[in-house]
């Protein structure tokens, strides 16, 4: 058996109990679980993404590539700080993205990782990642999320009480101009050029309702979403509209978002979920259930 993507999710992740349990796979008529006996780095996984050939997982121990059958330990191939000899530049990965070319990028703790053709290339803070500090519009936030998220389900470890770690990548996409989005702990949203290689950064003086960008995710109207500490956004290459509690969202806390192709937009956040329906041609919301 291979992997196909069908379903194929963090077991028990990140909002349900017991935290940390691996990788599941349904095929459509059992489910089968894969965990680090069959060779998974590490019980918590945070990403999954699929090229042509192979499954990649972002987990806390560094990043799997599967190709074949998992059920086989041979087919399972590890990547680590250690053993890419710092090609990868931190184990906690939280992202994956991968390129047409074939390119592929990781989000971590202490910045971004690419790797093609067995190459590998770092960049963080210093060469743009994240804006500068704005401790005005940054501060007090952690200790939000330890009241309300982090106590219960530490989704997003090592924080140590900091309100702004710019090369803390914890969300990213990868757009159809093949650039990519990263979301950053206190940092913003940075914009890399993959051509360039140069980032541009937004924070919520540009118009974010906040600069923890905790999810992205694209809709059919060419629209960037972005699920923030403090609400949801929607970038039209522009400007941002954001939408709060005032338009209906539960919580001002984001953590993931995913677009169907009934035009609807599924926004996950602490102890909700909510549905909106987007104009097809606009990708303005029409409603908020």
């Amino acid at each position: 058996m291979e992997f196909s993507p069908l379903v194929l999710i963090p077991k028990n992740g990140p909002g349900s109990e017991p935290y940390g349990g691996g990788l599941s796979h349904f095929d459509g008529k059992e489910w089968n679980h894969y965990n680090t006996p069959e060779g998974l780095n590490d019980a918590f996984v945070y990403d999954i993404e699929f090229d042509k050939k192979s499954l990649w997982l972002a987990t806390w121990s560094g990043v799997n590539r599967v190709t074949g059958n998992p059920a086989s330990r041979k087919n399972w191939e590890s990547f680590t700080v250690e053993n890419t000899e710092g090609g990868l530049i931190d184990n906690w990965v939280y992202a994956i993205e991968i390129e047409p070319s074939g390119k592929v990028w990781f989000g971590t703790e202490s910045g971004i990782s690419s790797l093609h053709n067995g190459k590998w290339k770092s960049y963080n803070h210093k060469n743009g990642l994240g804006a500068p500090h704005e401790q005005e519009e940054n501060q007090g936030t952690m200790s939000l999320f330890q009241g309300q998220h982090h106590s219960a389900s530490p989704s997003i470890p090592n924080l140590q009480g900091s309100d702004y770690r710019p090369n803390y990548v914890v969300s990213m996409l990868l757009d159809q101009k093949n650039r990519l989005w990263i979301g950053t702990w206190g940092g913003g949203l940075s914009l890399l050029d993959t051509d360039t290689l140069t980032f541009r950064n937004f924070t919520a003086k540009d118009g974010l309702p906040g600069n923890f960008i905790l999810s992205l995710e694209a809709d059919g109207s060419g629209g960037l979403w972005i699920g923030t500490n403090d609400g949801l956004s929607r970038f039209n290459g522009k400007t941002f509209q954001n939408f709060s509690a005032i338009n209906g969202l539960k919580s001002k806390f984001i953590f993931s978002i995913e677009a169907a192709s009934d035009h609807s937009l599924w926004v996950g956040s602490n102890r909700s979920l909510t549905r909106m329906i987007l104009d097809p041609e606009t990708g303005i919301p029409l409603n908020i259930n």
